[in-house]
């Protein structure tokens, strides 16, 4: 008998998980800009209080959203510039990258590897393919305006966040609002140092690969930084990726040796800032394994698209605060890799 209920509650649970990723997936244009919300939130609400024992609870507000949209407006700015950087680059680097191809194809031929030139010669496909991905960056751009909906929604969670404590109290029993709150607050505080060193090593990697590239001579240096910052948010397939690029371009323009070079330095960055700088950074705090983080993003890619890879790792790094702060679930905190700390 209770062989058979723990296997209908466990087949209860796989159902529930099965019909919650599908809700989620449906419910997109929803959910995304909500969990967008909730990490602001968590990233900003000290700042909030700070301002708000200094000055009226509107300016205090007011200067939360000009420092979010400070961010957001240097953000958008970095990626308008690396568009112009790289739009009258763009011929020239076509006609490199055919010269080098046909070398290359040219030189597996004579090893007997069957390559045709027409594909490689064939220089609509290229530009095509250019001009599609430089529009790619700028719908990025173009993308940035639902963020106001984000925007929006951060400010009136702003507003309401300081009354919900108050009515956690009046709604549920004392001892179960009181834990409820210490839970809701130690969430925040572990979550908050996770994002913050993500935030902190994101924009370090990005400063060194500028500069790495910059002292090579690597053409488009502060693009290559740029795309490591953004996507060192992706840890683990993040990195590989954007180690790529500058070595590529190293490859054609500097040759060999500065790509070498390029790809060392870089690779040697990347690993330090993973497996010495961030979880020097993070402490106890919380650590996901690297098959954790890089199966996080695949599934959080796969639910949410694109967005879903950048939020993947600190989605799973908020489900594993929230099961280790009750005792029912703190296995599923210590399956997803946390630190010794949450072993304890």
């Amino acid at each position: 008998m209770r062989l058979a209920n723990h296997s209908v509650r466990i087949s209860v649970v796989v159902i529930a998980v099965i019909l919650a990723i599908a809700a989620l997936r449906a419910s997109r244009p929803v959910t995304l800009p909500l969990a967008f919300t909730f990490f602001i939130v968590v990233l900003v609400q000290p700042l909030q209080a700070y301002l708000e024992r200094r000055f009226p609870r509107w300016l205090s507000l007011v200067g939360v959203l000009a420092v979010l949209a400070a961010a957001l407006g240097l953000f958008v700015g970095a990626l308008s510039l690396s568009a112009e950087i790289i739009e009258p680059k763009l011929p020239g680097y076509y006609e490199q990258l055919k010269q080098s191809a046909i070398a290359f194809a040219e030189l597996a031929r004579s090893y007997g590897f069957p390559i045709s030139l027409e594909a490689l010669q064939s220089q609509a496909s290229l530009q095509q393919l250019a001009q599609q991905t430089l529009g790619g960056v700028r719908s990025l751009v173009s993308a940035v305006s639902l963020l106001l909906l984000v925007g929006s929604m951060v400010a009136l969670l702003l507003l309401e966040v300081r009354k919900y404590p108050a009515r956690i109290r009046h709604g549920l029993p004392g001892s179960v609002g009181n834990k409820l709150i210490d839970a809701a607050a130690s969430i925040s505080q572990k979550l908050r140092q996770f994002l913050y060193v993500m935030s902190f090593t994101s924009l370090l990697t990005g400063l060194l690969t500028w500069l790495w590239c910059t002292v090579l001579g690597v053409e488009l240096a502060i693009v290559w930084g740029l795309i490591a910052c953004v996507l060192n948010f992706i840890p683990t397939l993040g990195s590989i990726i954007a180690v790529i690029p500058p070595t590529l371009v190293a490859l054609i323009f500097g040759g060999p040796a500065v790509a070498i070079a390029t790809l060392a330095g870089l690779a040697v960055m990347q690993l330090i800032m993973g497996n010495f700088v961030d979880p020097k950074l993070q402490g106890d705090s919380l650590q996901l394994s690297s098959f954790v983080a890089l199966t996080s993003i695949v599934f959080w890619g796969w639910v949410w698209g694109i967005p879903g890879a950048f939020l993947g790792v600190p989605l799973t790094a908020a489900i594993a605060v929230i099961c280790d702060e009750f005792q029912a679930t703190r296995g599923v905190a210590i399956l997803l890799g946390a630190s010794e700390k949450l072993r304890d």
